[in-house]
């Protein structure tokens, strides 16, 4: 067969759409009528749950480094340029594990990758909390590294392939909300724990995701559309072919490039921030407690962002929904760089860019898991997780020399408002996806 020929005939890798969930026929009424989530099937739930919890546990983890890193810096001796070294090497380990994990997902299946995530998350947070120098530290943070990048994508590819298609954007937003949910979740441990023992004792609570590992292990099995798509390949062994060299076959190749740049430049700006926070409101004469104050509030209130942007892009687009809260997103920004003169304003503004540019990454997953079939879902996925992650990269590289050098409301107007506004552009160059469409009929 010639190339045109195996991109058409691997549409029978496609599963065909026979093993979708379906909502029970209930009146939708009660907590979960008021969302339109009454008949969500069990399993649908419990998919959803698992990947809430790990995004939850994996990003609280994560952002204790970012919380505490004054607090590790002084207490083992490490300069400014081995904290920016920390970071840079973590975003690639993160760029690096995403990018490998996901044709993994797609051969040995959704769940064992979930739960190794979980482990290498708790086990990088024992070895920090042990670390005795740079070296030991640099190790605990890449093991957590590992699990946190390719946690996001391993549980979102779950919640889309198990979710009824009427639901999908809102199963999906719901376990998104993991993400600030997790900050949230670190800022509170920061500040009950760092004050009164230290931020050893802060990372040793990063053992929690045991739990929710063992949890996932008994109670929850592979998503079925992957099931389907191994036993389709047993068949069609001659078509299956690399999964990242499809990614660039005409049919997906369009879907790749942008948006591997939209979520480059938008995870660019976001890391600048959020790396970078306590040194940012040092620089307005904030403390460190102040700074945590004002994240644990910014990432509260932004959870309703995350949750606004499932529900809107359901109904209106997921495509457009994003390009909507990112371009709110950099308005908001602007604020930031130019307008924030107090903690209050600082508090307000940065809340506001956490509640349209983060929030719009609940919509942005859904379209990812829609926009890649079955076969390549996972890698295609993972791409986005790979290319968010080597955009952090490249702020945790360029971050201290930008607010050195080019000052600190140019960098802001850098991460805040021209980067959201970049990444709007790429996500309205991608094709629409009619709100709920069942995943195989977008492929067919």
């Amino acid at each position: 067969m010639d190339p045109s020929q195996i991109v058409k005939a691997r549409e029978q890798f496609e599963p065909s759409g026979a093993m979708e969930a379906r909502l029970t026929t209930v009146r939708q009424t009660g907590f979960l009528g008021v969302f339109g989530l009454a008949g969500v099937p069990r399993r649908a739930w419990l998919v959803t749950i698992l990947s809430l919890g790990g995004w939850l546990l994996v990003n609280a983890d994560g952002s204790l480094f970012n919380f505490t890193y004054p607090l590790i810096q002084k207490d083992l001796g490490l300069s400014d340029n081995d904290i920016a070294l920390i970071y840079t090497l973590l975003y690639a380990v993160g760029a690096i594990s995403t990018f490998f994990s996901g044709p993994m997902m797609d051969r040995i299946g959704r769940k064992p990758i979930y739960q190794a995530c979980l482990f290498a998350a708790a086990l990088g947070s024992v070895v920090t909390a042990a670390a005795p120098g740079f070296a030991v530290l640099l190790l605990g943070r890449a093991i957590t590294q590992v699990g946190a990048a390719t946690e996001w994508m391993s549980g979102q590819v779950m919640v889309a392939e198990e979710a009824p298609a009427p639901v999908r954007g809102r199963l999906i937003g719901i376990a998104q909300i993991g993400y600030p949910l997790g900050f949230f979740l670190g800022a509170l441990m920061s500040l009950a724990i760092v004050d009164r023992w230290g931020w050893r004792v802060l990372f040793v609570c990063g053992l929690i995701p045991v739990l929710m590992m063992i949890w996932a292990r008994r109670n929850v099995e592979d998503t079925k559309r992957f099931q389907e798509e191994v036993a389709i390949e047993r068949q069609h062994t001659e078509l299956r072919g690399s999964r990242i060299s499809q990614l660039f076959e005409p049919d997906l190749r369009r879907s790749s490039i942008f948006i591997s740049i939209w979520h480059f430049v938008y995870a660019f700006g976001a890391a600048g921030i959020i790396s970078y926070l306590p040194t940012v409101y040092k620089h307005f004469g904030i403390s460190l407690t102040g700074t945590f104050t004002s994240s644990a509030i910014a990432t509260a209130i932004a959870a309703i962002g995350y949750v606004l942007a499932a529900f809107l892009g359901e109904r209106f687009g997921r495509r457009e929904i994003c390009a909507l809260f990112l371009v709110l997103g950099a308005g908001a920004g602007a604020l930031l760089a130019f307008a924030a003169t107090s903690w209050i304003l600082l508090t307000i503004f940065y809340a506001g860019f956490y509640f349209f540019t983060l929030g719009h990454v609940t919509s942005a997953a859904g379209f990812a898991t829609e926009v890649f079939p079955t076969r390549v879902r996972g890698t295609g996925c993972n791409l986005v997780g790979a290319s968010e992650w080597f955009g952090f990269m490249v702020a945790a590289i360029t971050g201290p020399w930008l607010l050195s050098h080019a000052g600190y409301s140019a960098t802001l107007v850098m991460w805040c408002v021209a980067a959201p506004l970049i990444a709007a552009v790429c996500a309205l160059c991608m094709k629409h996806v009619p709100p709920r469409t069942i995943l195989e009929h977008v492929h067919r």
